[in-house]
């Protein structure tokens, strides 16, 4: 059996946040972790498929945490995931059992192996959560457990099903979606590897796998948010606090699932309330207040700042500022008495543009998102879903919308 890890796609939806392999998530690059959820759940052989800009990377990462894994770049982007999927394919032997995985995907364990159970009794398996309101993806029609179709972003209302595909395929022989890869235009054909299931389904006996546990993808940026939430969820109830860590006497840690790591410093009348994260040799400053939060190594939350259900990647300082329900990019300094709005006054969803196209976020509260390297000035304002280039200067005193 081989696992099929798809890495190669370039987050342009994700921008100003760069690329979503590497924003590390208690600690661990996301790469690590849904590799070794993977493992974890069964799967073996991985084969990580990665881009030409993100190749080294991920080869440092996998080395770095010692995951065993091959690498195989895909040479055009153009191609798209069928192209990423075909690059994968050719390590594998065409009698050779295969499992394909997105890259963007944190599920339990347990679905790794109903995967593998249902698709070995059949030609193969795809993996699909129950929704009860609209996701923007893949939508299978079925028969029964038998997989009729794919239906690729039908619009609320024209479901086929509450049926919501997650990239998690088995395959029991790689030959013959290989083969139908191989024979499409990939280059022309944005959906290529959909129509490709698309035959398969016609010929052979796929079942669907549908999971009940939970879920977190990332497509858009204000899905780092849940996807931390998981990962908050998943440290252990008991806290873990690094023994170098130094706690003043008068510096609290409210609630379980607070995890401290080394090098870390908490001033006075700090208060940390978990489920929270703070990385290596960070400082948590006099009076702070950091809840629910993933904090990245080498933060600086300085005197009198308060971080609330925010993700905070490295080398992020903020002071006498307040951060909420925002997504800030590595290299970040807020100036002082900066904020970022959450909510809006008329309370709906926050919502912001991706390529030109509103999004509704689905969420009330949702503060800024940042890209690395801005400078904020002082007394600078952020409203709501507000996005600020990487490597920008926002000048003291504005209103950023």
């Amino acid at each position: 059996m081989k696992t099929i890890f798809l890495a190669a796609g370039k987050s342009s939806r994700m921008e100003p946040i760069s690329d979503k392999n590497f924003l590390e998530f208690c600690g661990e690059p996301l790469l690590i972790k849904l590799l070794k959820n993977a493992q974890q759940g069964g799967l073996e052989n991985f084969i990580v498929v990665a881009n030409k800009e993100n190749r080294e990377k991920i080869a440092n990462i996998l080395q770095n945490f010692k995951f065993p894994a091959d690498i195989i770049v895909q040479e055009k982007q153009e191609e798209g995931m069928a192209g990423g999927v075909l690059s994968g394919l050719r390590r594998c032997d065409s009698d050779e059992e295969v499992v394909l995985l997105g890259g963007n995907d944190a599920i339990d364990t347990s679905a790794y192996a109903e995967l593998l159970k249902t698709g070995r009794n059949t030609d193969g398996a795809l993996l699909a959560k129950t929704v009860d309101k609209y996701f923007p993806g893949g939508y299978l029609q079925v028969d029964g457990k038998k997989i009729i179709s794919i239906v690729e972003k039908p619009g609320e209302g024209n479901e086929p099903s509450p049926l919501v595909n997650i990239v998690a395929h088995y395959f029991k022989q790689a030959k013959e979606i290989t083969r139908l890869l191989k024979a499409a235009n990939l280059e022309k054909s944005g959906d290529a590897y959909e129509q490709s299931l698309q035959k398969l389904f016609k010929t052979q006996d796929f079942h669907v796998v549908e999971y009940g546990g939970e879920w977190h993808t990332i497509k858009f940026p204000h899905h780092v948010l849940e996807m931390q939430e998981y990962w908050l969820s998943q440290l252990p109830k008991k806290n873990k606090i690094h023994s170098s860590v130094q706690i003043s006497d008068t510096a609290r840690i409210h609630g379980e699932r607070v995890c401290i790591e080394e090098g870390v410093k908490i001033f006075d009348n700090a208060v940390i309330c978990g489920p929270c994260f703070i990385g290596r040799n960070s400082v948590i400053g006099n009076n702070s207040l950091v809840r629910s939060s993933n904090i990245g190594e080498a933060n600086e939350v300085g005197f009198c700042s308060e971080i609330a259900r925010s993700f905070t990647a490295q080398k992020v300082s903020a002071h006498h500022a307040y951060i909420g329900d925002s997504i800030i990019d590595r290299d970040v300094n807020f100036g002082a008495f900066s904020c970022t709005a959450n909510l809006r006054l008329d309370k709906k969803n926050v919502k912001y543009s991706i390529k030109e196209e509103r999004v509704d976020s689905g969420r009330e509260k949702l503060g800024a998102i940042v890209g690395a390297g801005t400078q904020i000035g002082i007394h600078a304002m952020l409203m709501p879903g507000c996005k600020i280039d990487a490597n920008s200067f926002v000048v003291p005193g504005v209103v950023q919308k």
